[in-house]
């Protein structure tokens, strides 16, 4: 931009202004005990939080996994449809009590970007798990997914709010599509 026009002393002001802003930005985030995280903390902080909810998962313990959602938690589909907290905790049990034993479950972070107190995490999560199906069948299900996953950074530490742009992968079933 071109300030070629502007004499010093309105130069000087706008500095001036601008670092007193950040000042104020800062102090009241001090204040309120939010600091924003650095890309590096958060990406380390996030990581050890995608380990607890593989821990969760693993475990087949709903209560566990849901501990490290946000009480403001939803997930919004590609179909625009939006779920609460309460009933990604029923689908969450569901899914977990379908479940023999998970014989692979990762979550990899392939982006982050931070907005404040808020961290986006582009995630691949893949499993690999026995499952049971309603008739009674037991069968291994590989499934992958790439989703948006939103954390807000809380005094109890980092908590998931969101999870949207989902673009679901390939699920097999005993190795194959299923039908």
């Amino acid at each position: 931009m071109d300030t070629s026009w502007l004499e010093e002393s309105d130069m000087r002001q706008i500095r001036s202004c601008a670092i007193t802003a950040a000042l104020v930005c800062a102090c009241a985030s001090v204040a309120s005990g939010q600091i924003a995280p650095s890309a590096a903390d958060a990406s380390r902080e996030l990581a050890a939080r995608y380990a607890e909810n593989e821990a969760g998962f693993t475990a087949r313990d709903a209560d566990r996994v849901m501990r490290l959602r946000h009480p403001a938690f939803h997930t919004i589909t590609p179909d625009g449809k939006v779920s609460t907290r309460g009933q990604m905790y029923q689908r969450t049990r569901d899914f977990i009590n379908r479940i023999v034993r998970f014989d692979s479950l990762s979550e990899r972070i392939t982006a982050l970007t931070l907005s404040g107190d808020t961290a986006h995490a582009v995630i691949d999560q893949r499993t690999v798990r026995q499952q049971r199906f309603p008739d009674g069948t037991l069968h291994e299900v590989r499934t992958s997914v790439i989703q948006r996953e939103s954390w807000i950074k809380t005094p109890d530490g980092w908590l998931l709010w969101r999870v949207d742009e989902i673009e679901p992968g390939q699920t097999l079933v005993d190795g194959k599509p299923p039908e």
